[in-house]
């Protein structure tokens, strides 16, 4: 196995991350992994996404684990609008076959997004065609459902304390800056998804977002859909082997690989 960095610009954000190749030749389906929100600084010691790339690249990958906007070793400060531009942006790089996605073939490329990463890989998926799949953990439905807009201000406050709001100017509007977050809602957009495949796996014991909001997507999606309970399942999915264990799979499958 072999692992690039990856360095790239978003509305002019410096953005970095690895893409992990496995060692088989000629050009690889492409995995893109995109975490979620920060509920605070990161653990040290914790497991991350490198280790779920790894292991798709052993399956045959190529996997794209990077940092949005405002998290990590990407500059920026943290706009689900932001996250959206990062990631088109993103496949725009693996389109192109620029720098680390030299070997990655782009009409073989799936998504897999985690809560926050999750609504932002279907609102990608509603807006471009040629996704091989999407799969969606843990993400909320409806951000308003989770965020109102008398918490905004604590979350800002929460957002800059833990890192992920870097600028003491940003956001310039506050009432901008929730509108966005509203219409960052995947519920309204994943019909579009549509004629890719989607997977929703959640767990029934997530206290961050309800289960209900996987039901409610997988209602509102257009076929093909699936949708995963996971029995004892928590937020954190990619900690879960259930859960991996059946979205590597399935995108292994789509891809050709499984």
């Amino acid at each position: 196995m072999l692992e690039r960095e990856l360095t790239w610009k978003a509305d002019g954000v410096t953005l970095r991350g690895a893409v992990a190749l496995s060692s088989r030749g000629g050009r690889l389906p492409l995995v893109v992994l995109c975490h979620g929100i920060p509920s605070g600084v990161p653990v040290t010691g914790e497991p991350g996404y490198e280790v779920l790339a790894r292991r798709l690249a052993e399956e045959g990958c190529a996997a794209c684990y990077f940092n949005f906007r405002g998290t990590g070793l990407s500059e920026g400060d943290f706009s689900l609008g932001g996250w959206l531009s990062d990631l088109e942006s993103l496949l725009d790089e693996a389109r192109e076959g620029r720098s680390a996605f030299e070997r990655c073939d782009p009409g073989r490329t799936a998504l897999v997004g985690f809560s926050g990463g999750g609504a932002v890989s279907i609102n990608c998926a509603a807006r471009r065609r040629g996704l091989a799949g999407v799969v969606s953990l843990s993400s909320p439905a409806d951000f308003s459902r989770i965020m109102t807009r008398e918490g905004i201000k604590d979350f800002i406050a929460h957002a800059r304390a833990i890192g992920i709001i870097r600028d003491p100017g940003f956001p310039s509007d506050e009432e901008a800056y929730y509108r966005d977050m509203l219409d960052s809602s995947p519920i309204g957009m994943v019909s579009a998804v549509s004629p890719t495949p989607l997977l929703f796996i959640h767990g029934d014991e997530d206290d961050t977002v309800p289960v209900d909001e996987a039901r409610r997507l997988y209602e509102a999606a257009s076929e093909p859909r699936e949708l995963l309970i996971v029995r004892g399942g928590g937020h954190k999915l990619r900690q879960n082997a259930e859960a991996m264990d059946r979205a590597i799979a399935w995108v292994l499958e789509l891809l050709g690989t499984g």
